[in-house]
């Protein structure tokens, strides 16, 4: 049963990202007036599929093909201009119209970022996160810093010159004396690019916090659509291999600029099994042919990068600690036609740490590093009907599946997705 039925829904990613967040957004903005991203960069990306049409995002959220619903960059999200206008050229191109706002407070993510996150990943070594170099990690330290680069200042010639100052001042002193790398920018250039970019992006600039205050006044349909997943919450996934921003529902009201204090409808997203595309410890990571198998099945391949991502048992102890952390009202459960015809699956139920029980998610790296799940293994289904209204016309396999993940997890599953098409879904 649904804990609430909030005009305010919340779309987390309840693993390590790539669950299939974009179909089920696309699904919810059906009925929403505004959608917001609140989180991340364009290091996140995701795939919407209509009819003859499948649109690739990175930055822009996923209400595209919804003419009439308002789309808001909030504040806690850092944006690279030319990734965000490339976006807006190829819907035009596509003849999809684009109703974006973007929060004045965001921060720009400018050229030397983008170098030092390679830089920075060379650096680390095997302690890097498996960063998709885009320039997210340094732009949230100069946001921290305090001479990071915001929206409005581009709208400032005088202003977006004397900060910019500043911020390539530090940059280059970094680039040059801590990486020993040659700096490739010039003031001059970089100044000229940006401002140019302020006039084509000038038209889409506001105070959304303004803007999302009155909506919610006027009982507006809100949906907040999270990149990444809740494992990769940079202070409560396990550090350092995360990403670089909070990821989990409670950095709602932060990244989009507006105190909601009322219920929300929080929803999470699961695959039927896990992916991964960074380089720390996978426990229940799937080697040989399945992997492949899965992998090519699920087109398990990074939007923003092109990665082949790992491939994993679904980790019910994962599942429920994301659940502790962002109290999902519900879960919809993705991709469950891409286990059609194994013979058995399996979903980690507890772990052992030093083959002793260990209670939650650990912390630190080296009692990650040593967990060995404990795995529960379950009778496969062979197919699945080629439309599905109800769980009533699945097969008893996959009903027992689906009632093992919400027994262990704590969570009930409120809708299913067998397909990448938006109608090849059913609710529970």
């Amino acid at each position: 049963m649904q804990k609430n039925k909030s005009n305010i829904v919340v779309v987390i990613g309840a693993q390590w990202g790539d669950e299939g967040k974009g179909k089920v957004t696309d699904y919810f903005a059906a009925r929403a007036d505004y959608i917001i991203r609140f989180q991340g960069g364009n290091n996140a990306g995701h795939t919407i599929i209509l009819d003859d049409k499948t649109v690739k995002l990175h930055l822009i959220p996923s209400g595209v093909l919804h003419k009439e619903c308002k789309l808001v960059i909030g504040s806690g999200v850092v944006v690279d201009p030319r990734v965000l206008i490339k976006e807006l050229t190829m819907l035009k191109n596509e003849g999809l119209s684009t109703n974006l706002l973007i929060s004045d407070r965001a921060h720009l993510i400018m050229p030397y970022h983008v170098d030092i996150d390679h830089h920075l990943t060379s650096f680390q070594n095997d302690l890097a996160a498996g960063s998709t170099r885009s320039g997210i990690a340094p732009v949230y330290a100069d946001k921290l810093y305090r001479h990071g680069l915001r929206i409005a200042d581009l709208l400032n010639k005088e202003l977006f010159e004397r900060r910019l100052k500043k911020s390539f001042a530090f940059n280059k002193l970094l680039v040059e004396n801590v990486f020993n790398e040659k700096f490739e920018h010039t003031f001059e250039s970089i100044l000229e690019e940006f401002l140019g970019y302020g006039k084509l992006l000038r038209g889409y600039v506001a105070n959304t916090t303004e803007e999302l205050s009155c909506a919610l006044k006027n009982n507006k349909q809100l949906m907040f659509e999270g990149a990444q997943g809740a494992c990769l919450d940079v202070d409560h996934g396990l550090y350092p291999y995360t990403t670089s921003s909070n990821t989990i529902a409670g950095q709602v009201e932060a990244g989009s600029g507006i105190g909601l204090n009322n219920s929300k409808k929080i929803v999470g997203i699961a695959k039927a099994y896990l992916t991964y595309v960074g380089r720390g410890p996978f426990p229940t990571e799937i080697k040989g042919s399945l992997e492949d198998k899965i992998r090519d099945v699920g087109q398990e391949y990074g939007t923003t990068t092109g990665r082949a991502r790992r491939v994993g048992w679904i980790d019910l102890v994962q599942l429920k600690y994301a659940n502790q952390l962002n109290d999902f009202s519900e879960i919809i459960l993705t991709k469950v036609d891409v286990l059609n015809g194994l013979e058995s699956v399996k979903l980690c139920v507890d772990y052992k740490v030093n083959n002793k029980p260990f209670a939650g998610v650990p912390s630190d790296i080296e009692n990650f590093r040593n967990i060995e799940p404990v795995y529960e293994t379950l009778p496969g289904w062979n197919s699945l009907p080629e439309n599905i209204e109800n769980l009533d016309q699945c097969p008893r396999q996959l009903k027992n599946f689906i009632k093992k993940i919400e027994d262990v997890s704590g969570v009930t599953i409120s809708l299913v997705s067998y397909g990448p098409d938006r109608n090849q879904t059913f609710k529970i």
